[in-house]
């Protein structure tokens, strides 16, 4: 009978466990951290629409998910200056606010900027990379911020981990990549050239 008992309470709780991990399991859209997206149509939607800021002009596109507080943002922002221009690209950099306290309020601050890319810029150009703090003074957020930087950090976790900096681009044979981190600086040129 004890045998009989310990069956039906373990049957019992299977449901409520597998009920438990599918919550807990975070839904992937990218085939692996640093993959090829299976369905990217809603992630480039989410993308497109999304609050950035942009800088170059050029055709080809490369959106970056940044933290103002990430000191391997910092160095991706150092490391794409010297090609915008030459590899005709457009950064598209899209801000979230979360690896410290004053992250959220100085995402908010670049994006509720008059000049969104010179707060920006004024951001990595005093980065202070003792304390791993960008240089633009935390604001409280209005509303629109607010509601801004909740949808980026969705699209963040959509990409399956909540890692800075994520780059997210279309390649040219039409596929779209995800790369969690910073790429080494030697392979930086190569992940530019797949740019479509």
């Amino acid at each position: 009978m004890r045998s009989r008992d310990g069956l039906r309470f373990r049957s019992a709780l299977l449901p409520g466990f597998l009920a438990l991990l599918l919550f807990l399991v975070p839904p992937l859209v990218a085939a692996a951290p640093n993959g090829t997206v299976r369905d990217a149509v809603p992630l480039l939607q989410r993308l497109e629409h999304a609050h950035w800021v942009a800088q170059g002009h050029g055709p080809h596109i490369l959106y970056v998910i940044f933290d103002p507080n990430c000191p391997y943002c910092h160095a991706l922002y150092d490391e794409l200056q010297p090609h915008i221009h030459p590899d005709q690209l457009t950064v598209r950099y899209v801000p979230v606010g979360y690896l410290a306290p004053s992250s959220f309020g100085k995402a908010a601050a670049i994006l509720e900027a008059k000049n969104p890319l010179a707060a920006m810029q004024k951001n990595e150009s005093g980065f202070d990379k003792t304390s791993h703090h960008g240089a633009i003074a935390e604001i409280l957020p209005n509303a629109a911020s607010t509601n801004a930087l909740h949808s980026n950090m969705g699209i963040l976790k959509a990409t399956g981990q909540k890692i800075v900096p994520t780059l997210i681009y279309t390649r040219r044979d039409n596929t779209v990549k995800i790369i969690k981190g910073t790429p080494d600086k030697t392979d930086l040129p190569a992940v530019l050239k797949e740019i479509r």
